[in-house]
């Protein structure tokens, strides 16, 4: 009988152990930082012919997630420890496109009625370490959304001088790197409208 309460309290322990190391990955980012300011210039009114409906961007992990990523020289992608953004990457960064439209004088919301909506893929959005740069790349659509038929696309991109890859410094960089891309984003749905 012994041994086997030796095996119980054994397998307890390993999973409290497991359950520990576990809530320890699943910790939050101690510094959590926003996409404040990626936005552009505001316009004087928001054309009300202009408006769609912004999808939530797709992407992969880890950029789906709320963690800042980096790539390597070699083509390998990790995470900041203990840094990360305020929400998960699409989300966030679907709320300040939404910001850049209106601002570009492009009716934009989470759902629009007039049958055309703004669909993006976020390529990349990373700190280059090789070559100390914040990459942005968001491939985008105007759909018809009666059709699903893509009415324009264009691959948007921007870089940024990213001279420290921690914390505060590599947020930084790759907001300025979305703003960036944001305006451009806003000037070409602009005009496709």
């Amino acid at each position: 009988m012994r041994p086997m309460a030796w095996g119980k309290n054994a397998r307890a322990l390993v999973c409290a152990a497991f359950a520990l190391c576990a809530a320890g990955c699943a910790q939050p980012p101690s510094q959590v930082f926003d996409l404040a300011g990626a936005s552009v210039p505001t316009h004087r009114s928001v054309r009300a012919d202009g408006a769609l409906s912004i999808r939530e961007p797709m992407a992969v992990s880890p950029t789906s997630s709320n963690r800042i990523v980096l790539r390597d020289a070699d083509g390998s992608v990790f995470v900041l420890p203990d840094v990360g953004w305020s929400a998960p990457l699409p989300r966030l960064l679907r709320e300040r496109l939404i910001e850049s439209l209106q601002k570009a004088d492009v009716g934009a919301a989470r759902i629009g009625g007039s049958g055309r909506a703004l669909a993006t893929d976020i390529r990349r959005f990373e700190i280059d370490v090789a070559r100390n740069v914040a990459v942005v790349e968001i491939y985008v659509r105007i759909l018809d959304e009666n059709t699903g038929a893509a009415r324009a696309a264009q691959n948007i991109s921007a870089e940024t001088f990213a001279p420290a890859h921690t914390g505060a410094a590599a947020a930084l960089a790759l907001t300025d790197a979305a703003a960036q891309a944001l305006a451009r984003i806003a000037a070409w749905a602009r005009s496709r409208l």
